[in-house]
């Protein structure tokens, strides 16, 4: 898509373009092949030691869409990072960066197909990392979601829908250099879970990303979940959704199994909120939610009483009224659960649950300019939580305002301080608790001629505490 010619502006990626060299990604593939590697498994280690991690990012793509990379360092010394693109055919380095402490970036990622994705390895200290994807000629909107610092043999994805106006795909990813053999089976709200002989041990070689049409197998659902297994090696997965009458969207799936209690943070939408509920054992399922908003806490209105039967995928919708969390515990095996909420012009926005924690970097959801960034401060906690905010410019970004610090009430949902949160929309944002904890996201609108055009919500990315800055 020619952005002149649409009149959307998007950031140059010059400086970062400048950075990339040639290295053989047959290496990255020996380091990573035999263990796990992520971001949560990272300890401060000893003296001289080169801690090293990385991020999976199955975000998919298409005809002439943008998906940009989005990088944070916290911390205090610069840090390698290495960009590889992962899809159909043979893997290729996209870029080669030294991401500078305390600041953010943004690096191109190509993404022609629904089959995409990005491997990201970062060496001598901790990056946050995400993306942010702009729909091309085959759609309209932009989605926004973390990386998975982790990969595993069972993923859920409780967020799809089939209905005549829904194009709905599970994209799944190997970044590692041995072949994974996997199946998907596919939870509805009117029928018997789907298993297909076609679907069924799918052999996906070394550093390859496949996408699966889920029109294909269960057409004209409203709710429609996926649980991806692998009997060999080890998936990232995720899903996206493209609606004619609502842009695009994507969620990253659960890895394993979900938290029994989630938090699903999300704001600035028209106020109208579905819950996707995935219950992938036989047993039914107990559900309990609480809303937090600016100024009250209560109950979720639908779930009081509900009870979804075993084997099968559920919607519920709800209202709220301005930056909300909804704290969801479900009582049962094998439930996942994801928070679909709808911008105020056609764009939607979908985020899994996560648990509170006290160091997060909230990753920008823009995709260009005009726009309007947000960010939710959820506390589910029964004491305030008191936070810093502090930004990590990129590259480009100019005057930047000071830290500033934010109570969030104890059972309370905030929206950021607004002078502040505008002041870099394509910065990251640091946000650190000195007391209790919160669950954050950010929420914005960018593009079109008022800057509404299109709509992201993204969970933000944990610190782990090894590495969360004094």
């Amino acid at each position: 898509m020619d952005h002149a010619e649409t009149g959307i502006v998007v950031r140059s990626r010059g400086q970062v373009l400048a950075t990339i060299v040639v290295v053989a990604v047959v290496v990255a593939g020996a380091i990573y092949a035999e263990r796990d590697v992520g971001a949560r498994d990272l300890t401060a280690g000893p003296a001289g030691a080169a801690p090293s991690g990385a991020w999976f990012c199955p975000h998919g793509g298409g005809p002439g869409w943008g998906v940009t990379i989005e990088l944070a360092n916290p911390g205090t010394e610069p840090v390698h990072v290495r960009l590889t693109r992962l899809g159909r055919g043979k893997p290729s380095v996209e870029a080669d960066i030294v991401l500078q402490p305390g600041q953010s970036d943004a690096v191109p990622a190509r993404a022609e197909d629904r089959g995409s994705g990005t491997l990201v390895e970062y060496f001598g200290g901790f990056v946050a990392a995400g993306w942010v994807a702009l729909a091309g000629s085959d759609a309209n909107g932009v989605a926004a979601e973390p990386c998975t610092p982790s990969a595993g043999d069972r993923w859920l994805l409780p967020d799809a829908s089939t209905l005549q106006n829904d194009q709905a795909f599970v994209v799944v990813m190997n970044p590692f250099a041995a072949t994974a053999v996997f199946s998907l089976t596919l939870y509805t709200d009117k029928s018997q879970p789907i298993r297909t002989e076609d679907w069924t041990d799918v052999v996906l070689k070394p550093f390859r990303v496949q996408a699966f049409r889920l029109n294909a197998k269960a057409l004209g659902y409203d709710s429609v979940s996926t649980v991806v297994d692998a009997t060999v090696g080890r998936i990232a997965a995720s899903s996206l959704d493209l609606t004619t009458t609502g842009g695009i969207r994507s969620s990253l799936g659960y890895l394993g199994r979900a938290p029994s209690t989630v938090v699903l943070p999300a704001g600035f939408d028209q106020g109208r909120t579905v819950l996707s509920v995935l219950s992938s054992s036989p047993e039914r399922v107990a559900l309990e939610g609480s809303l937090l908003e600016h100024d009250a806490s209560q109950p979720v209105a639908g779930l009081a009483d509900s009870s979804p039967p075993g084997e099968s995928a559920r919607s519920f919708p709800t209202t709220t009224n301005g930056p909300s969390g909804i704290v969801l515990t479900a009582q049962g095996p094998g439930v996942a659960v994801a928070r679909r909420t709808f911008g105020v012009v056609s764009d939607q926005g979908s985020t899994i649950g996560a648990v509170p924690s006290a160091a997060w970097v909230i990753l920008p959801t823009v995709a260009g300019s005009p726009n309007h960034p947000g960010l939710v401060l959820a506390n589910p906690g029964t004491e305030p939580a008191k936070l810093t905010l502090t930004y990590l410019p990129g590259l480009e970004a100019g005057s930047i305002p000071g830290p500033v610090t934010v109570t969030v009430p104890a059972g309370r949902a905030i929206q950021g301080p607004s002078d502040f949160i505008v002041a870099a929309p394509e910065s990251a944002i640091l946000a650190i608790a000195s007391s209790g904890t919160f669950v954050p996201a950010g929420a914005s609108y960018s593009l079109g001629r008022e800057g509404s055009a299109a709509y992201a919500v993204a969970l933000g990315v944990p610190i782990p505490q090894a590495w969360v800055p004094s």
